[in-house]
C-alpha cells in the first residue's frame, strides 16, 4: 500500500473498493458512473476528485478505472498515480486483462452483470421498468431491449462476493428468462482491487505514473 494513499474511482466499483479497504483510515472518492456515456468529460470531473483527495492529504493516487473510451486520458496526480492495465472495468471485475480476453474470446456475445452495475446503472429489466416503459409503453419497451440486446447470446453475473449475491443471481435469471438469453456465472475474487490498493502488483497488469505525468495511450499498451 502506497503512503497516504487515497483511491478515486467510478461509483460502480464502490462495493468492491469497500470491501478491500475495510476499516482502514483510506479515503475512497467515486465520480459518477453517468461519466462513461460523455467519455470527453471523464478526465475533468476525475482531476476534480484526484485534487480534492490531494487537497485531504493524499501524497499518492490509487485509480480505479480503465481506459473507458480514452476519457481518463490526461489525468495527473502531484504525487504519481497507480492504476490498472484495462480497458474497462469488466477486467478489474474478472481479477486481470487477461482473464477478461480469454472470457471474451470463449463466451462471444456477453452482457456481463455485477452488484455495482446492477446498483448504479441497472440491467435490462430496469431499463425497461424505468427509462422505456413509461415514454412507450411495457410492449414497445420490452420489444425495444430486445433489440438492443439482439446480438448477445449470454448473460453473465460477475460475483465477487459483494452486494446481496443471491438477489443478484435472481436478478440475472429472471433477464435471461425475460429476453431469452444464456445464464452464466462467473466466481471472481477481489484480488485485481487488492493488489491495486496493497500490492504485490503484477508486471504489465498496472501502470504507475511518476509526479506530474499525465496519462497517455501509450501506457495501456501491453501483451
Amino acid at each position: 500500500m502506497c503512503p497516504q494513499a487515497a483511491v478515486v474511482a467510478c461509483e460502480v466499483m464502490r462495493r468492491e473498493f469497500e470491501a478491500v479497504i475495510g476499516g482502514r483510515d483510506m479515503p475512497l472518492h467515486l465520480a459518477e458512473y453517468a461519466l462513461h456515456s460523455k467519455p470527453q468529460n471523464m478526465a475533468g470531473r476525475v482531476m476534480e476528485k484526484i485534487l480534492l483527495a490531494q487537497a485531504q492529504g493524499a501524497e499518492h493516487i490509487l485509480l480505479g478505472y480503465g481506459r473507458c473510451s480514452n476519457g481518463i486520458l490526461g489525468v495527473r496526480a502531484e504525487g504519481g498515480l497507480t492504476m490498472p492495465r484495462c480497458h474497462d472495468c469488466i477486467a478489474m471485475l474478472l481479477g486481470s486483462p487477461k482473464r477478461y480476453h480469454d472470457i471474451f474470446y470463449r463466451y462471444p456475445g456477453a452482457y456481463f452483470l455485477s452488484a455495482g452495475w446492477v446498483e448504479v446503472y441497472g440491467d435490462p429489466l430496469s431499463t425497461v421498468e424505468k427509462k422505456y416503459a413509461p415514454r412507450m409503453g411495457e410492449k414497445k419497451a420490452l420489444r425495444g431491449m430486445q433489440l438492443e440486446l439482439a446480438n448477445y447470446k449470454y448473460i453473465i453475473y460477475i460475483n465477487n462476493g459483494v452486494g446481496d449475491v443471491a438477489a443478484l443471481k435472481e436478478r440475472a435469471l429472471e433477464n435471461c428468462r425475460v429476453f431469452e438469453k444464456e445464464y452464466l456465472e462467473i466466481e471472481a475474487g477481489l484480488e485485481y482491487f487488492s493488489a491495486l490498493v496493497d500490492g504485490p502488483r503484477r508486471k504489465g497488469h498496472f501502470i504507475s505514473l511518476p509526479p506530474g505525468q499525465e496519462l497517455q495511450d501509450t501506457d495501456f499498451e501491453y501483451w
